[in-house]
């Protein structure tokens, strides 16, 4: 939330250890549908909730369930299963996207998550490029359960279960997609005077990519480490690969429960975007509340006050926001509760010692420069005197970002 800490670049903090592997379990409804996915961890996906995609261009690939022999032992049915070690790759900047969902009830359709659409995907293209199907069983943990598909039937089950019937469908990727984040990241480095020396692949891990836009707020609470988490609704999230590069490659810090660290937000832009990836947070010299709560990295728990701090820029014809998610650890976050300030500032978090804070993901979402509201409006008001020549500022370049999409839009029109 890049407020009133500094985020410049400072103490050393590698970009291998920024770059973070972790997906969130997502605890909220989808915006259209209701009910819990049931995992071995009990209820923990919504239905739905991670691909909230608009209607499939192609015709789903769909088969009538025949129900499997349940007491067929594993070994019995050996010939028939894929070899899972040989499969084929799979291409995160296509243009085209596989979307993967399984029947709940009669003609009642969930979608799985981007990283098990992935893995069935692989399977689908190994079974398809065999030919003669001998080969059409697939071993595999789809949410969180492991579970035997049988692709020249499409349907999925989970121990002695009944079989479910499953489809898939392809869509064009929208514009936010891999290939745009990437174009987007690389030339923020590139204006920096960093190079990235590491493939995209290595950096990130886009099986799970997040897309939170089209998905609603419903109302319900989740946690991690003892504070509330609140879900990036309308961003997309992209993850990064930091699994195994702090605490000797203990990952317990992004544990989904009480005992990993909690989730906050820091809102910056591209251009202070490498510094943070590069050499980390370093306590800056702005520190309003360091009588209360000592000097520190500010940050906060919910996205909608971290996204002020986020002026949106434009990259390649849209107008872009870029919030940091980050794991903080618990016992050293220090909030903010002078009674005398905003409710604004209330949300803030200080961390006293940047090694106790951590980046673990990349938010994007599109907002126009008018509609965006500086931080300084929300603390001291649209109206005080000291903002008038911010705001005039601010004006001039709303009306040069209008003019410069108006322009793009009649070239692309």
């Amino acid at each position: 939330m890049g407020c009133s800490s500094s985020s410049d670049p400072g103490q050393p903090l590698p970009v291998a250890h920024f770059l973070v592997k972790e997906a969130e379990s997502v605890d909220v409804a989808p915006v259209a549908q209701s009910g819990d996915v049931s995992s071995a961890d009990g209820p923990k996906l919504s239905a739905d909730a991670l691909s909230r995609r608009e209607p499939p261009t192609s015709t789903p690939d769909m088969l009538p369930a025949v129900r499997c022999d349940p007491s067929a032992s594993d070994s019995a049915l050996a010939g028939q299963f894929i070899n899972g070690v040989s499969l084929p790759g799979y291409d995160h900047f296509a243009e085209e996207e596989p979307e993967w969902k399984w029947e709940k009830e009669a003609s009642e359709w969930r979608s799985y998550p981007l990283h098990d659409c992935i893995e069935l995907e692989r399977y689908w293209k190994a079974f398809r490029s065999a030919g003669d199907g001998s080969a059409n069983l697939a071993k595999l943990s789809l949410l969180k359960n492991e579970v035997i598909v049988d692709l020249a039937r499409m349907t999925t089950r989970v121990g002695d279960g009944r079989p479910r019937r499953i489809q898939r469908s392809v869509k064009a990727a929208d514009w936010l997609n891999n290939a745009f984040f990437v174009d987007a990241f690389k030339d923020a480095l590139g204006k920096a005077g960093i190079d990235m020396d590491s493939s995209a692949e290595d950096m990130f891990d886009f099986r799970y990519v997040q897309d939170f836009r089209a998905v609603r707020d419903d109302g319900r609470k989740s946690s991690r480490g003892g504070q509330e988490y609140s879900l990036p609704f309308g961003w997309k999230r992209f993850a990064v690969n930091v699994r195994g590069a702090y605490d000797g490659g203990d990952n317990s810090w992004l544990r989904e429960d009480e005992n990993g660290w909690a989730v906050a937000y820091h809102g910056t832009s591209k251009e202070g975007l490498p510094g943070i990836l590069s050499s980390g947070f370093r306590v800056g010299a702005r520190q309003k509340f360091a009588d209360a709560v000592g000097s520190g990295v500010y940050c906060t728990p919910t996205i909608q006050v971290a996204q002020h701090y986020s002026k949106p820029s434009l990259l390649r014809g849209h107008s872009v926001q870029i919030v940091l998610q980050l794991r903080v650890k618990p016992e050293f976050i220090r909030p903010v509760t002078d009674p005398k300030v905003t409710d604004f500032e209330r949300k803030y978090w200080v961390i006293n010692d940047p090694a106790h804070i951590r980046a673990y993901g990349v938010l994007i979402r599109e907002l126009p420069l008018a509609e965006w509201i500086p931080p300084e409006i929300m603390v001291y008001g649209r109206d005080h005197p000291g903002l008038k020549q911010m705001l005039d500022d601010l004006a001039e370049e709303i009306r040069q970002q209008q003019h410069v999409l108006r322009q793009a839009f009649c070239i692309e029109g």
